[in-house]
C-alpha cells in the first residue's frame, strides 16, 4: 500500500470519526438546543407556549413540518420558511415572497407585490428587488387574489419572458401604465418618450422596438411616444403629449 492510500484511508477514517461526534454533539448535548424562537425577525419570548410542539432538545430534531401546518392553518398566511441560526435559534418567516413586479394601487397610492399569476402580494416581510418594473394605472384587488383588470395577469406573464430573454432591457422597464383601456404605455429610464403597445403582444412590441433602436438608430428627441401596436409600422409622435 502506499502512502498516499494510507493518507486517504486516515483521511477517510478521520472524517468518520468527527462526523460521529458532531452528531453526539448535536443531538444529545446542551451544545444545539434549542433557546430562541423568531417570527418575521422579533423574538418570540413565549415561543413554548405559543408553539408547544417546540422543546428545548437540538435545533435539529425540531417538529418543523408540523410548525409549519400550524402557521399555515392561520388567517392570513399563505406561506412559511423555517431556518435556523446556529446554534440555538430557529427562525420563522411568514409570507416572504419574491415579486417577480409591483404594482401602485391606483385608489390610495399603497405599494404592492406580484407574483408570476398576477396575484396581489404584501411587501411587509418580501425579498425585494427594486430592478422590477411599477405597474400603475390599476385597481388593487384583495391580497393573494387577481385583478380585476385581466391585462395585469397577461403582462406580467410577458414581463417574465423578457427578463429571461433580455434581462438588461428588462431593467430599464420602470414603468407601465394601464390607465388607458385599449393600450398599454410603458416607460424606460433614460428615455423622454413612452411606447405604446398592446396588451396581447406587449413583449412582441417592446422586443420591435429593441430592434428598431438598434438597427436605424433614430433621432428621437422632439418625440413623445412611440406606437408599437401595428405590424408593418412604428408611429413615432412628435411634439408634447
Amino acid at each position: 500500500m502506499n502512502i498516499s492510500s494510507k493518507r486517504a484511508k486516515l483521511i477517510l477514517a478521520a472524517s468518520v470519526v468527527v462526523g460521529g461526534i458532531l452528531l453526539v454533539v448535536v443531538n444529545f448535548t446542551d451544545a444545539c438546543r434549542l433557546e430562541t424562537v423568531t417570527l418575521n425577525d422579533k423574538t418570540i419570548d413565549d415561543w413554548p407556549r405559543r408553539f408547544d410542539m417546540l422543546s428545548e432538545k437540538s435545533v435539529f430534531r425540531q417538529p418543523l413540518d408540523n410548525l409549519t401546518k400550524v402557521l399555515l392553518d392561520q388567517k392570513g398566511v399563505f406561506k412559511v420558511d423555517v431556518s435556523y441560526s446556529w446554534p440555538h435559534t430557529v427562525d420563522i418567516k411568514t409570507n416572504a415572497f419574491a415579486p417577480v413586479c409591483f404594482l401602485l394601487d391606483k385608489r390610495d397610492g399603497a405599494l404592492y407585490g406580484l407574483d408570476r399569476k398576477g396575484r396581489l402580494l404584501p411587501l411587509e416581510n418580501a425579498s425585494l428587488d427594486w430592478e422590477r418594473p411599477v405597474l400603475t394605472g390599476v385597481n388593487a384587488s384583495n391580497l393573494f387574489s387577481y385583478c380585476k383588470d385581466v391585462r395585469v395577469k397577461v403582462i406580467v406573464d410577458q414581463l417574465e419572458k423578457l427578463r429571461k430573454s433580455n434581462i438588461d432591457f428588462y431593467r430599464l422597464i420602470e414603468e407601465v401604465d394601464f390607465e388607458a383601456k385599449d393600450y398599454i404605455q410603458v416607460s424606460i429610464s433614460g428615455l423622454s418618450y413612452r411606447l405604446k403597445v398592446s396588451a396581447e403582444h406587449f413583449g412582441e412590441g417592446l422586443n420591435k422596438f429593441v430592434d428598431f433602436i438598434t438597427r436605424f438608430s433614430p433621432d428621437l428627441n422632439e418625440v413623445h411616444q412611440v406606437d408599437l401596436r401595428f405590424d408593418d409600422m412604428i408611429v413615432c409622435a412628435r411634439g408634447k403629449g
